[in-house]
C-alpha cells in the first residue's frame, strides 16, 4: 500500500479513486492500460507525484499546476531515477515546475 508522504496536504482526499483521476487526466486514453500506473505504484510513489511526472513529460502546464497546488513533489524519482525535472519536456516546463508558487496560481 503506498503510504502518504508528508509533503501531499489534505487536498488529496479527493484523489483516493486514482483510476478515475489517471483516466480524467488523459492517461488512460494514451496508454490503453493502467500498467504503467500500477508499475509506479509498486514502487511506492504517491499517485500525485506519478501524475506529475506523466504530466512534465507531456508538457501539459495545466495538469502541472493543478498537481503542484495538490502538493505534488517534483523531487520525487521513480525505479530509473528520474524526477519531474528530468522528465519535463522543454526547458518552460522545468522553468514553470521550478517557479511554481500556489500564491501566483
Amino acid at each position: 500500500m503506498v503510504q502518504e508522504p508528508s509533503h501531499v496536504g489534505s487536498n488529496l482526499a479527493k484523489m483516493a479513486l486514482m483510476p478515475k483521476y489517471f483516466n480524467y487526466m488523459g492517461m488512460l486514453a494514451v496508454e490503453g492500460t493502467y500498467d504503467k500506473l500500477e508499475a509506479l505504484l509498486s514502487q511506492n510513489i504517491h499517485p500525485v507525484d506519478i501524475l506529475l511526472m506523466m504530466a512534465a513529460s507531456e508538457g501539459d502546464k495545466p495538469k502541472l499546476e493543478e498537481l503542484l497546488r495538490a502538493g505534488a513533489n517534483y523531487t520525487v524519482k521513480d525505479a530509473n531515477g528520474l524526477t519531474a525535472l528530468d522528465k519535463a519536456a522543454s526547458d518552460e516546463i522545468k522553468d514553470l515546475i521550478l517557479g511554481f508558487s500556489p500564491q501566483k496560481a
